[in-house]
């Protein structure tokens, strides 16, 4: 019997050794019939399957006989299923073809106004998804300055070594030549500048959309060296509820809260946020690096829609910021006559926007949007005030065109921007200007691997006269891993008072002449992208982009004037030339990540015998390791940010310095709890030098190019519903 027995199992363990069936399958696109390399087979219930290779290719081996479902996917795709039966050491190929998920396919691009797959746009843009949002919004819940500071060729500076104001240049420019926008529209612009990017909590935000480069021709002035376009939240039938609550270590809270449902044909969304922060004196030199502020943000927005082809959008966004910065002492309330000094913006900004779409059945759209900005600001020092209010209106009508290779936008736009002091002096600051535009531009699929974009866009501004901006951008795909994109165009801006310069002076002396010629620009972009996996889970991103801007005629502030805080604008006799290269590299192995992004930079200013634009690092290094486990709720990431040395306006050298940074993640269920560490080395300019001259009542600030505030730690509890 027991002999029966062991022949039974050996004929048994003999039949399933001998089942040596094996399938050999190559993945491919659908539509492009291009191979797939990373797509997964799997055998149905089981953790048995294998990756394609850079040929799409894989093999599975050792499959028992029988029918077995195989399951085929790939990011971006529709999943497949298909049932094999195997007997007797069968050997199979198979050609599956998949079809692109319309869902989970690449992102939408909304700035360039016709709706494109990031993939179809020839022109360069830059998108941090809702995961990279979402990410540093848990790292720095209570503004955008963060965000915009990590991403590739975009700086942050400060404008302020007291009240911490900032603003933010793209491939090296002042930041009063790049348009930040939100949802398309114009609201962050002029004499809120210097605050804007800590005045906008990212807890509603969708993505980040940024062109680098010369966008007037869809944008109008100020948008010299690109755009920030910031797309908030729409409604979904699946309602989502957000409470996250910050705490730092130096007296900062933060406290926002954000919902959005939709029912039937209504649609709501509601953003809240409050913000406070302590003053700190960081350094020990009896003045605030970190400034005392207390802001409330509220932005209610409401969706309608009448039927599928029509959609109203109507919102409205308030914020309120009491913010001084200065002698401690005067601070805490015990100035006495030495200490006396601060520094305290008072703001109040209203903005209501409007957005109508029409779509017919051929699928196009016919859109009208609006937008009104008033923005309220008193800055009062010990020593002067200067207040006054901005009110902006920007209303356009667009029509989209979809038709075979061609889409289509063109549309008409007026604009207005009007500023009035409240207490002038001799040198009034007030101005008004009114502009009508035109434009239209084509994304135009020439074959399946050339995308040509050309724009133009026409402005007739009523004091300054008429400005031509043509613009033409090409795409050309070598093949699905490597493409590359030729961009160029022309761009210009209205003379105003708002620059860093007058931010750091506090706006004591302003002098704006009335003869001020418009600045005008050609700039143009090139960059090559490639992507492949290098072996098994191990993929590759490249992008190498080079870039050139040139400014004519810039309006600068008189350098012999400035050393006495008197900002008297002129032409220069030149201009700025900008140009460098973007170099940025992705590996992603399993759940860890890996980012390098290196950026050189070259800005001359020819009207200055080729010196160097003051406050731009002629070479920044970026480095992020990232690390993600989904399904234990698991995230953490490490990083270090490399500032080369900088140039001031007196032509001296700054040194060069490193940030580094550390943060970990963990959901359970609902709650998501982050702690994060900035500047874990306590890098500060206040360390290199004594950054307050003159008089203590009335003192003078270094020009900054270091952090001031140090090492910084916060906790973050975030609850999703």
């Amino acid at each position: 019997m027991n002999k029966l027995i062991f022949l039974f199992l050996v004929l048994g363990l003999s039949a399933y050794t001998n089942a040596q069936n094996s399938l050999t399958v190559t993945i491919k696109d659908k539509e492009t019939k291009d191979v797939l390399p990373g797509a997964t087979c799997l055998i149905k219930g089981t953790s048995r399957g294998n990756t394609a290779d850079i040929n799409g290719t894989l093999t599975i081996q050792k499959i028992p006989d029988g029918s077995r479902i195989f399951v085929f996917s790939y990011i971006g795709y529709k999943t497949l299923e298909k049932e094999i039966r195997f007997s007797g050491n069968e050997q199979k190929s198979l050609l599956i073809f998949l079809e692109k998920d319309n869902l989970l396919d690449a992102v939408t691009i909304y700035s360039t106004r016709t709706n494109n797959r990031i993939e179809e746009i020839p022109t360069r843009i830059e998108v941090l998804g809702n995961e990279e949002v979402v990410e540093e919004t848990a790292i720095n819940p209570g503004n955008i300055s963060k965000l915009l500071g990590e991403t590739s060729g975009v700086q942050v500076q400060h404008t302020s070594a007291v009240s911490g104001n900032v603003s933010f240049r793209i491939q090296g420019l002042p930041g009063k030549y790049t348009q930040l926008l939100q949802d398309g529209l114009p609201v962050y612009s002029g004499f809120s500048s210097g605050l804007s990017l800590l005045q906008i909590p990212p807890l509603d935000l969708q993505q980040v959309e940024i062109v680098k480069g010369s966008a007037s021709t869809l944008y109008g002035a100020d948008a010299i060296a690109g755009i920030v376009n910031l797309i908030t939240k729409k409604p979904s039938e699946k309602p989502e509820f957000s409470i996250l609550v910050n705490q730092t270590h130096k007296g900062g809270t933060d406290f926002s809260s954000f919902y959005t449902a939709q029912k039937d044909k209504f649609g709501i969304s509601m953003l809240a946020s409050i913000n406070t922060q302590k003053a700190v004196d960081v350094s020990g030199n009896s003045f605030t690096d970190i400034p005392k502020y207390n802001r409330a943000v509220f932005s209610p927005k409401i969706f309608y829609d009448f039927n599928k082809n029509n959609h109203l959008y109507v919102g409205l966004s308030s914020v309120i910021e009491d913010r001084i910065g200065g002698d401690i002492k005067a601070i805490n309330d015990n100035a006495d006559s030495l200490h006396s000094f601060f520094e305290q913006n008072k703001t109040k900004r209203l903005n209501a926007n409007l957005k109508y779409e029409n779509i017919n059945e051929k699928g196009n759209i016919f859109t009208v949007k609006a937008s009104y900005g008033n923005f309220e600001r008193k800055m009062k020092t010990n020593i002067n005030i200067f207040s006054g209010v901005q009110n902006n209106i920007f209303s356009e009508l667009s029509y989209f065109i979809n038709v075979k290779k061609h889409k289509l936008v063109s549309g008409v736009n007026f604009y207005s921007d009007n500023f009035k002091q409240f207490q002038p002096d001799i040198f009034s600051l007030n101005y008004s200007y009114q502009t009508i535009g035109a434009f239209a531009q084509d994304n135009w699929e020439l074959t399946d691997k050339v995308f040509l974009e050309p724009g133009i866009r026409y402005d007739y501004n009523i004091q300054n006269g008429g400005f031509f901006l043509p613009r033409l951008a090409l795409m050309y795909k070598f093949s699905k891993k490597f493409f590359t994109r030729l961009s160029g165009g022309m761009g210009y801006k209205l003379p105003t008072p708002f620059t860093d310069e007058a931010e750091r002076t506090r706006y004591q002396t302003v002098r704006m002449p009335t003869n001020l010629k418009v600045e005008k620009s050609t700039g143009a972009n090139l960059d090559f992208n490639f992507k492949t996996p290098l072996f098994d889970e191990l993929f590759l991103s490249f992008n190498q982009a080079f870039f050139i801007t040139n400014i004519n005629n810039p309006i600068i502030a008189n350098s012999d004037s400035l050393q006495n805080q008197v900002v008297s604008f002129e032409n220069a006799k030149g201009s700025i030339l900008s140009k460098g290269l973007n170099t940025n590299i992705r590996l992603s192995l399993d759940e860890l990540v890996l980012y390098i992004d290196y950026t050189y930079m070259d800005a001359q200013k020819t009207y200055d015998n080729n010196n160097q634009l003051e406050l731009t690092p002629q070479n920044k290094l970026t480095t992020t390791l990232a690390y993600e486990d989904e399904e234990e709720g698991w995230k953490a990431g490490l990083e270090a940010f490399y500032f080369g040395n900088q140039f001031l306006e007196n032509g001296n050298r700054t040194p060069d310095y490193w940030l580094l940074g550390a943060s970990v993640q963990k959901t359970f269920g609902h709650f998501t709890l982050a702690l994060n560490v900035e500047n874990i080395m306590d890098v500060r300019q206040t360390r290199y030098e004594n950054i307050v001259n003159g008089s203590i009542n009335n003192p003078t600030f270094s020009e900054l190019y270091a952090p001031l505030d140090g090492i910084a730690g916060n906790i973050v509890l975030k609850f999703d519903l």
